[in-house]
């Protein structure tokens, strides 16, 4: 190697070693250790069981998302199976990418050691980021999109070549076949070209951007108009339905919770300060997109505060460089400061139990009640001992040991064209799907979001294997009914925690018209 070679090499290490540029990957680090040291503990969550089953059905679109997150999951499991670890690989490695990111936005914006500290603790450390690092989801690589969607439209603002805006809509169209979520991030650009920079809507890049995102989207597009619109039903029904209303304040109080009370005086400098502030006037388009989104949310009766997630890292990182502004000087206020950090950290590491499962689960269970702490939800439902986030990883191998029983009781044939049918929704059903093959199990199946889209397989009414309902309804539409399992869970959500199994047959009536009477979008 030649002199000026290594030269180079050892610049670029002096350049990554500067403090500021490796605190964001010495935070990756960290949360990528927390996540993989609980990465099988506990079991696989309800919808990680659901998107698996997913993979089965590829398909341009499902009721209740669109398809990029199924078609990266299929070739993960392609390649290195279903385990739990190859499972939340990604979603690891989706927050290190969005740490990586936010810290790249910090220094960007001229952030110097302290803002990254304090941007990304307030991004590591927020519960609903660690919870949406340990399972698989859309919402992992939601985060990467739109912390990547801002750093290619500062790009596209600061040097507006045609390349640059079709990097944007890239990202833009890639996000949208992940999660529909992403039109609030376009919403966003769009306000920010038309009250910032409406000279560059004379220019042909933003909408090159447009158009490509308009493109790659197509194929979920395409879908939906050939499918009837599905998801629209899926989301009125769920904002009817199965979301509790709140107010503004109700929801800002829920943005707390996820992000850490601590931290949303930091998201909220981060969208307002540009808008007072000179110094921090070219992040203006980044503080905009952070507000609009807000504004869209909050005003929404229904929307959780997690949608609002994805945005954290627009927010921390010009918040963090504010606050680097204005607490500097005098050697007091560099105290305090760090103060500020460490409150920061302290309660994000209250909350770390409660969103990776650090603990075993009895524990968990002493430590969730030495805080006073109660199990609630943001949707209308019944709670049992521990957080949905973890009542959802228990019960699903043992249910489908359970069933196993029951299906002993069928013969052959009526095994051959039977069908485990789950009353409770796609849980269940995609627990069958993963575990029931090695115990010779037929299909689970299920009128809930896309599994009612893939029909009742190969039953066809001779016999069904119920999971769960009183025996009146199962002998409503069967002929005849047995009992032919109990399973009980002490962990589970309520309504999967006590089933009985039941093996009927002779269903009364054709299945098509059973089937139709399944469909649950919601």
């Amino acid at each position: 190697m030649s002199s000026a070679a290594i030269a180079s090499r050892a610049s670029a290490l002096r350049a990554w070693l500067v403090p500021s540029r490796a605190v964001p990957v010495v935070f990756a680090i960290a949360v990528a250790v927390l996540q993989a040291s609980a990465i099988e503990r506990y079991g696989y969550f309800r919808d990680e069981l659901y998107y698996l089953a997913c993979t089965q059905h590829l398909a341009f679109g499902y009721v209740d998302h669109p398809p990029f997150s199924i078609a990266v999951l299929a070739v993960v499991r392609d390649l290195l199976g279903a385990s739990l670890p190859a499972l939340r690989l990604v979603p690891l490695l989706a927050n290190v990418a969005t740490l990586l990111l936010t810290g790249a936005l910090v220094r960007r914006m001229g952030g110097r050691v302290f803002a990254s500290v304090l941007a990304c603790s307030a991004q590591a450390l927020a519960p609903v980021f660690l919870a949406f690092g340990h399972v698989y989801s859309m919402n992992s690589l939601d985060a990467v999109f739109w912390a990547a969607g801002a750093w290619l439209l500062l790009d596209a603002l600061e040097a507006p070549t045609d390349r640059r805006w079709i990097l944007l809509g890239v990202v833009l169209g890639l996000g949208l076949e992940n999660k529909a979520s992403v039109l609030w991030l376009g919403a966003g650009v769009a306000v920010a070209l038309v009250t910032l920079r409406r000279d560059l809507l004379r220019t042909r890049g933003p909408w090159l951007a447009a158009l490509v995102a308009a493109v790659l989207a197509a194929p979920n597009v395409l879908w939906e108009i050939h499918e009837g619109w599905p998801t629209l039903e899926f989301a009125r029904n769920a904002m009817a339905g199965k979301y509790k209303e709140h107010s503004v304040a109700g929801f800002f109080a829920g943005v707390a919770d996820t992000m850490s009370p601590a931290s949303l005086p930091i998201f909220a400098a981060g969208a307002i300060a540009p808008f007072f502030v000179r110094a921090m006037r070219p992040w203006r388009p980044i503080a905009c997109i952070a507000i609009v989104t807000t504004a869209v949310l909050s005003v929404s009766r229904s929307a959780k505060a997690e949608y609002l997630a994805a945005a954290f890292p627009l927010g921390f990182a010009p918040g963090a460089v504010v606050v680097e502004a204005w607490l500097s000087g005098r050697p007091w206020i560099r105290v305090a400061r760090w103060a500020l950090v460490a409150t920061v950290v302290a309660r994000g590491a209250v909350a770390v139990p409660f969103v990776v499962p650090v603990l075993p689960v009895d524990r968990f269970l002493a430590y969730q009640a030495a805080l006073g702490a109660t199990p609630s939800s943001t949707e209308k439902k019944e709670m049992g001992p521990l957080p949905q986030l973890y009542a959802d990883m228990f019960g699903w191998r043992e249910l489908a040991g359970a069933v196993a029983v029951a299906a002993e009781t069928l013969t052959p044939e009526e095994r051959a064209h039977a069908g485990v049918l789950s009353r409770t929704g796609y849980g269940a059903a995609a627990a069958i799907e993963l575990f029931g093959p090695a115990l010779g199990l037929p299909h689970g199946i299920s009128g809930h979001n896309s599994f009612y889209t893939w029909g009742p397989r190969d039953a066809d009414g001779r016999a069904m294997i119920v999971l769960g309902g009183d025996r009146a309804w199962v002998e409503e539409h069967f002929a005849s009914v047995a009992e032919g399992a109990r399973f009980d869970c002490r962990l589970c959500m309520p309504y999967e925690a006590h089933k009985t199994i039941w093996v009927a047959r002779g269903l009364k009536e054709p299945m098509a018209a059973f089937w139709e009477d399944r469909r649950h979008f919601e």
